[in-house]
């Protein structure tokens, strides 16, 4: 296997505050339960919920990354998906007709809530880039469903992702970006299922694994940030692509004749209770492909 580059130090848990609440205030204790989103900050900042208002920019901090021979910046953004009432009820204004569409096939209120805050949050995150409000947010949708600016403004590529009341959105521009979670939780018969979705190198390695759930976390979440970010879905030739499960992130085989690994990046992301992966290469230009 192909040495892997050295990765860029993504700051722990300690340097992230949330910068996205209730909209409209409310109780303090309402908004300390409201949504949020964590930005990167200095350490030593104490945790802090800050009222989400459309004339409120979050100071956006960003950890520059290195993809193939450029360097870009890359903003990352933690989400609790677990709202209040009042939140929810402001967060739906946000949302396109498609998206409050979509949100109402959902069978689960909770699910349903979850799907409507991350849409809002993902679009007060691409409007702060973009200078203007959420609702004014304009996205269309490639062959296999991954979301982007509609006419590809600004050059901005993002993407994002969730796994029960926590998600993750990460925005970058003049590359192809892709984000998973994963809550770290029990998985009955993890071998039957990695056999589902790895490699055979992949396969090796599980075995030999002392933890192997953490593993097979580590090698689910980085096939699916690389997948997302190609924009493939469910067209994705899971079992030809090989990444590494154990704590550096590597990627070592793409599956892909036409995408070489020395033009890709997966790094590892800290969250407190979850296995976060990013993949980030060339931009990909034709809708048709992304």
């Amino acid at each position: 296997m192909p040495e892997s580059s050295t990765e860029p130090v993504i700051p722990d848990q300690r340097s992230y505050a949330a910068v996205f609440s209730d909209r409209d205030g409310g109780p303090s204790g309402e908004r300390r339960r409201a949504g949020a989103v964590w930005r990167r900050i200095r350490p030593w900042r104490r945790v802090d919920h800050v009222a989400l208002r459309n004339i409120r920019r979050p100071n956006l901090a960003t950890t520059s990354i290195r993809v193939g021979a450029l360097y870009t910046p890359l903003d990352l953004w933690y989400v609790n998906l677990d709202v209040s009432a009042n939140a929810l009820r402001c967060f739906r204004h946000w949302l396109s007709d498609d998206e409050l569409a979509k949100a109402e096939r959902f069978h689960s209120d909770l699910d349903r809530a979850r799907y409507i805050v991350g849409r809002a949050a993902l679009r007060r995150v691409l409007a702060d880039r973009l200078d203007c409000s959420p609702a004014a947010i304009r996205l269309s949708y490639g062959t296999n469903g991954k979301p982007m600016l509609e006419g590809g403004r600004g050059h901005i590529e993002f993407n994002l992702a969730h796994s029960g009341g926590d998600a993750v959105i990460a925005l970058v521009g003049g590359a192809a970006i892709g984000v998973d979670i994963e809550l770290l939780r029990p998985i009955a018969d993890v071998e039957s299922l990695a056999r589902l979705v790895f490699s055979d190198v992949e396969l090796r390695e599980l075995e030999l694994a002392p933890d192997p759930v953490s593993a097979f976390l580590n090698g689910w979440t980085r096939k699916e940030a690389f997948v997302k970010a190609l924009g493939l879905g469910l067209a994705a030739p899971l079992r030809e692509i090989t990444v590494s499960l154990s704590g550096r992130a590597a990627l070592f085989s793409t599956g892909l004749r036409h995408q070489s690994v020395s033009n890709w990046r997966l790094l590892n992301v800290p969250h407190p209770r979850a296995v976060v992966a990013l993949a980030l290469g060339p931009r990909l230009d034709s809708a048709g492909t992304t």
